[in-house]
C-alpha cells in the first residue's frame, strides 16, 4: 500500500499538499511578477500564474480535504476508503504536474479531480437524502463546471468569474456553519454559555443578496445594478457576522480568525460595489484580493487548523505558531489591499503580502506537520 493510501484521515493529504503548494507556488511566483515581458512560465504570465494556482491547485485540494472528512460526518455515511483517499490525492498530483508544462492540459485534469470530489459528494448527499447539503453539491458541481470551461478557453465571464464565484459560495455556507459553531464551542470551554439563534430572515436576505450580486458580477462586472447588489449584500453580510457576536471570543486567536475572515466577505463586496461607481479611484483588483487573499485564505487556514486540532484531540490547544499564522494572513491581506489601494508603492506591498502569505502556509505546515504526516492505523474516517 502506498504512502498516500497510510493516511489515518482524509484530510490528511490534502492539507499538506495544499499548504505545500500555497508556499511554494507563491514562492516562485514572486520573483516572476517583478519581471518584464507577457509570459513567465510555460507561455504563461505571472498573472496567470498566479491565479491558476489559487484556483485550480491550492483551493481544489483544500476542499477535497474537507469534504471527504466532513460529509461522511454530516451525512451519517460511510468516508472514503484509504484506496479512495489516496488515487485523489494522486490525480490532484497529476493535475498539478500538468499545469507546470501545459495549461489546457493541466486544468482540464484539475476539472477531472473536482468531478470526482463531486461525484463522491452526490453519493453522500442524495444517498442520505440530506437536503441541508444540496446548496453545497449545487456550489462544488458550479465550481467544477468553471474550471472545465477555462480548460476549454471559455472568458473569464464563463470560467475564471464563475470558479471564484461559487468558491465565495461555499466559504459563506462552510463559514456560516463553523464559525457561530466554534464560537459557542469556544464560549462552554470558558464556563459562558452564548446562545447564537439564527435569523430565517436575515438567512434568506444574506445569501439572496450575495447569489445576485455574484451572479450580477459575472454577467455584468461595471453594471450599475451590480454595484447596488453589492452593496445591499456587504450590508446582508455584515449582519449576519455581527449576529455570531465575534468579540466574544476575541481570547481565541482561532475563532477570532473565522470572524476576521468571514468579514472580508463584506469588505469585498463593498470594494467591488466602489469599484463600479467609482471605477478611477479603485480598480477591480481591490475586492477580488479581499475575498481570495482576505475571505478565503483565512478561512482555509482557521477551518484546516480547526479540522486537525478537533482530530487530533487538541481542540482546545493554540499553539504560538498557529497564532503567528492568523497575524501572518491578515497581514498578507492587509497588504494586498493597499497594494491595491496606492499604486505608486504597489510592488513593496505587493512583496510584502506574497511574504506574509508564504509564512502563514509555512507556519500551518510547521505547527501541524506531525498530525499531517501520521500514517497507518487509526480511527475511521467516517466519523469525520
Amino acid at each position: 500500500m502506498g504512502w498516500a493510501m497510510e493516511f489515518r484521515r482524509p484530510y490528511q493529504p490534502f492539507f499538506l499538499l495544499a499548504a505545500l503548494d500555497a508556499v511554494i507556488g507563491i514562492a516562485v511566483w514572486l520573483p516572476g511578477s517583478f519581471m518584464a515581458g507577457p509570459t513567465w512560465w510555460a507561455g504563461l504570465s505571472a498573472r496567470d500564474w498566479h491565479r491558476d494556482s489559487l484556483l485550480f491547485a491550492t483551493m481544489p485540494a483544500i476542499l477535497a480535504g474537507f469534504l471527504l472528512t466532513a460529509l461522511p460526518r454530516w451525512t451519517g455515511r460511510a468516508g472514503p476508503s484509504p484506496a479512495l483517499t489516496g488515487a485523489l490525492a494522486g490525480l490532484w498530483a497529476c493535475a498539478r504536474a500538468a499545469l507546470l508544462l501545459s495549461r489546457p492540459v493541466g486544468i482540464g485534469v484539475a476539472a477531472v479531480f473536482l468531478v470526482s470530489v463531486s461525484a463522491f459528494a452526490s453519493v453522500q448527499v442524495i444517498a442520505a437524502r440530506d437536503r441541508r447539503n444540496l446548496k453545497v453539491l449545487v456550489l462544488l458541481s458550479l465550481f467544477a463546471a468553471g474550471v472545465a470551461l477555462a480548460a476549454a478557453g471559455a472568458p473569464a465571464a464563463w470560467s475564471y468569474r464563475p470558479a471564484l464565484a461559487s468558491l465565495l459560495g461555499l466559504v459563506m455556507v462552510i463559514g456560516g456553519r463553523v464559525t457561530p459553531a466554534l464560537t459557542i464551542a469556544f464560549a462552554e470551554r470558558q464556563g459562558r454559555r452564548l446562545a447564537l439563534s439564527p435569523s430565517a430572515a436575515v438567512e434568506r436576505t444574506a445569501a439572496a443578496a450575495a447569489g445576485c450580486a455574484l451572479a450580477l458580477w459575472i454577467a455584468m462586472p461595471e453594471a450599475p445594478a451590480t454595484g447596488a447588489f453589492c452593496i445591499l449584500a456587504a450590508a446582508a453580510q455584515a449582519v449576519r457576522l455581527l449576529r455570531w457576536r465575534g468579540w466574544r471570543c476575541l481570547a481565541s486567536a482561532s475563532v477570532a480568525a473565522l470572524h476576521l475572515g468571514y468579514g472580508w466577505i463584506a469588505i469585498g463586496f463593498g470594494l467591488l460595489a466602489t469599484h463600479v461607481f467609482a471605477p478611477a479611484a479603485l480598480g477591480p483588483m481591490a475586492a477580488i484580493h479581499a475575498w481570495t487573499v482576505g475571505a478565503i485564505g483565512t478561512m482555509c487556514l482557521a477551518v484546516m487548523a480547526s479540522m486537525v486540532r478537533r482530530h487530533s484531540g487538541q481542540a482546545s490547544a493554540e499553539p504560538a505558531a498557529a497564532k503567528a499564522m492568523f497575524v501572518s494572513i491578515t497581514a498578507s491581506s492587509v497588504a494586498r489591499l493597499t497594494a491595491e489601494l496606492f499604486p505608486g508603492g504597489a510592488a513593496y506591498w505587493t512583496g510584502l503580502a506574497a511574504l506574509c502569505w508564504i509564512a502563514a502556509f509555512g507556519l500551518f505546515l510547521f505547527t501541524f506537520d506531525h498530525e499531517l504526516l501520521r500514517v497507518g492505523a487509526g480511527p475511521s474516517p467516517a466519523v469525520g
